[in-house]
């Protein structure tokens, strides 16, 4: 299947939360990191119409939350089956509990397989 890139989400400058990113249009494989990162993992919410968003957790009640480094592309394939059901999704900058603060504007990049 073929690739397409969609800029964002972006978490602005003082936030730990992005905005939501619109993934309607295929199943996300890729998060591209943006080069300048306030050093946190990420944790994700999501919504199934872009207005009401969870955060996201394991079927045995884990969040997830993985490890990045800036400036680097995750491939997110191990987390399939809970992204492939993602519609709209928000990044975090650290996890519920303990989010934190991004020093600038961070801007992320999504990549989704498309039909």
């Amino acid at each position: 299947m073929p690739l397409q890139v969609l800029n964002g989400p972006v978490i602005e400058a003082g936030q730990s939360l992005s905005a939501g990113l619109d993934c309607t249009s295929g199943n996300i494989v890729r998060l591209t990191m943006p080069y300048a990162w306030d050093g946190a993992n990420l944790s994700f919410q999501i919504s199934s119409d872009g207005f009401g968003y969870n955060d996201l957790f394991t079927i045995d009640g884990k969040e997830i939350v993985i490890p990045v480094v800036a400036g680097t592309a995750v491939v997110v394939a191990p987390l399939n089956d809970y992204l492939k059901a993602v519609a709209f999704l928000k990044v975090r900058s650290g996890s519920r509990s303990y989010p934190v603060t991004q020093s600038a504007k961070r801007d992320f990049a999504v990549a989704i397989e498309v039909p």
